[in-house]
């Protein structure tokens, strides 16, 4: 459980930014709250108390601080957003 490099969370949002565009717009949504998480390396307790639990943005940014905290695995974020396009 190895919590990602500054380089490797910049590289995701670098990504997933680029990814934006060419998304459907409730996945634009869920993009950039997980992008949010990134950028602000907002915690667990700032995801609960930002975004409503059961929207895709909650799960979402919990799925971006769960990959940042090495939880969720190594696979990018913007591996699993490709698949929606």
């Amino acid at each position: 459980m190895t919590k990602k490099s500054d380089d490797q969370v910049q590289a995701e949002i670098n990504a997933l930014t680029e990814l934006l565009p060419h998304l459907p717009q409730r996945a634009r949504q869920a993009v950039d709250a997980a992008i949010e998480v990134l950028r602000d390396d907002l915690s667990s307790d700032a995801i609960h108390e930002k975004f409503e639990e059961g929207t895709e943005e909650f799960e979402d940014a919990l799925t971006a601080f769960l990959w940042r905290n090495g939880v969720a695995g190594s696979d990018a974020l913007s591996a699993w957003y490709r698949e929606l396009m």
